[in-house]
């Protein structure tokens, strides 16, 4: 049985929490992801871990069994991490910086360059990957601060949002709609919308964007995990998605990629924000760099 250790903590919380909504604050998860990961675990397992015939949350007894082997585990990691870290931390001095792919690759290049230049004496270590495992490393003290897009401030962590960076539809410029100066909900119908899988953090944003700003969801689905394959997917023609804008600048403005407007699809204008654990231990470096990554970030749109 191959399991993630991001699949066990999820499994912790809704059994700590005794609830699959409340458990969604707890490890910054939609309820759709958190009963994704549970099925997926109860499948690998070939067991049920929870008993759904009951009004009130109660384990079965594969479940009981299981819960203990989770805790064990995680708390092996954690206790693996930490004594990785210390021992990091008394090699070298350097700032560790978390983010998401997607930041990693269009944003933050060359700020953390300009950033590295004035503090040559300093280490800077970027570690991008998904948003929910960014905020885990925050816990666990294995990055001092994160850049992160996000709709809403996580909670339990500290956070300074820097600027909106909206999310938008985008389409091939070649497809008959993108003449059009605004699109309807059922002309966006025709047109095959493509979507990251069910579970990832960019994908579930967008899912409960649509149901908060009560927009149907666009039907005959695409799915295609990595956001950058989506968006070469939707410049060949396959579809229409949605995007961070700051991830399609370069091609609206070089006209091979068109922003759609669609009449009552507003969607929710994310933010661009700072995150830190609440209980950290002070550090000077972590002070300056995390400064400078607010002077340049609140006020530059770089790719």
């Amino acid at each position: 049985m191959d399991v993630s250790t991001d699949f066990l903590r999820t499994f912790l919380a809704v059994c700590e929490c005794k609830s699959f909504t409340r458990a969604t604050a707890r490890v910054h998860k939609s309820q759709a992801a958190i009963s994704t990961q549970i099925a997926k675990l109860e499948e690998q397992a070939g067991s049920k871990f929870i008993d759904r015939s009951q009004r009130q949350f109660r384990l079965t007894q594969e479940g009981e069994l299981f819960l203990n082997f989770a805790r064990e585990i995680v708390a092996k990691t954690n206790a693996a991490q930490q004594s990785i870290q210390t021992l990091h931390n008394g090699l070298r001095e350097e700032v560790r910086i978390g983010t998401t792919r997607s930041i990693g690759i269009y944003i933050l290049p060359d700020v953390i360059s300009s950033i590295a230049k004035k503090f040559s004496n300093l280490k800077i270590s970027l570690l991008t990957q998904g948003r929910t495992l960014t905020y885990e490393r925050l816990q666990q003290g294995s990055v001092d601060l994160a850049v992160v897009l996000a709709d809403v401030v996580p909670r339990g962590f500290f956070a300074k949002p820097l600027r909106f960076e909206p999310l938008c539809y985008v389409i091939s410029p070649k497809h008959p709609l993108a003449s059009k100066k605004t699109i309807s909900q059922e002309e966006l119908k025709t047109v095959p919308f493509i979507s990251g899988i069910k579970g990832n953090d960019f994908s579930d944003m967008i899912d409960e964007a649509f149901e908060k700003e009560g927009i149907p969801r666009p039907t005959g689905g695409i799915i295609i995990n990595n956001l950058r394959v989506r968006k070469e997917a939707v410049r060949a023609g396959v579809g229409v998605t949605v995007l961070p804008s700051f991830t399609v600048r370069d091609e609206v403005q070089s006209k091979t990629l068109k922003v759609l407007e669609i009449e009552g699809g507003r969607l929710l204008n994310t933010q661009l924000m700072i995150v830190e654990a609440r209980h950290r231990s002070p550090n000077a470096n972590v002070e300056l760099v995390k400064k400078a990554l607010e002077e340049k970030l609140a006020v530059s749109r770089h790719h």
